[in-house]
């Protein structure tokens, strides 16, 4: 897989949906909580950074194919982040900047938009955007990170 597929697959199937996943969290919470912006997005921190780790832990098969795969420096180093199977430290590590970034999704969600459009049909674009970016993905290159291999016969 050349590293210019590799650039096209990370954008759409991690840093797009990344982003959406953190917008969800932030307007999911802003919907539930009415005053999330007091003590209250601590705990929307955490829930949040612990659901954006379990979506890492479900896509660390393609980001491991896509970072043995790579050879240039700065997208193996972004794609080494994102493998969970090295250390506690990286783990923590991932658990802190999620952490952080849901509070500020929170926050940010909280200070930009009115009410009435958190509450309305917002959640729902933001996952349609995030199937199209993971289907998109898909597309582009499932048979290089798929699972599944074919029996040759």
């Amino acid at each position: 897989m050349s590293n210019k597929k590799i650039s096209i697959i990370y954008v759409f199937f991690f840093i797009i949906p990344y982003i959406l996943c953190l917008s969800i969290i932030g307007v999911s919470y802003n919907s539930l909580v009415l005053h999330a912006l007091t003590w209250r997005i601590v705990v929307g921190g955490i829930v949040g950074a612990f659901g954006m780790f379990a979506v890492k832990v479900i896509a660390q098969r393609p980001v491991l194919i896509m970072y043995r795969s790579s050879t240039r420096k700065v997208l193996k180093e972004l794609l080494h982040f994102f493998v969970l199977e090295r250390s506690k430290i990286v783990i923590g590590a991932n658990l802190f900047v999620d952490f952080w970034l849901s509070m500020a999704s929170i926050y940010l969600v909280a200070k930009f938009l009115p009410l009435n459009l958190i509450l309305g049909r917002t959640l729902g674009w933001l996952v349609f955007l995030l199937m199209i970016s993971l289907t998109l993905a898909s597309y582009l290159e499932f048979e290089s990170l798929s699972i599944y291999t074919e029996k040759k016969k």
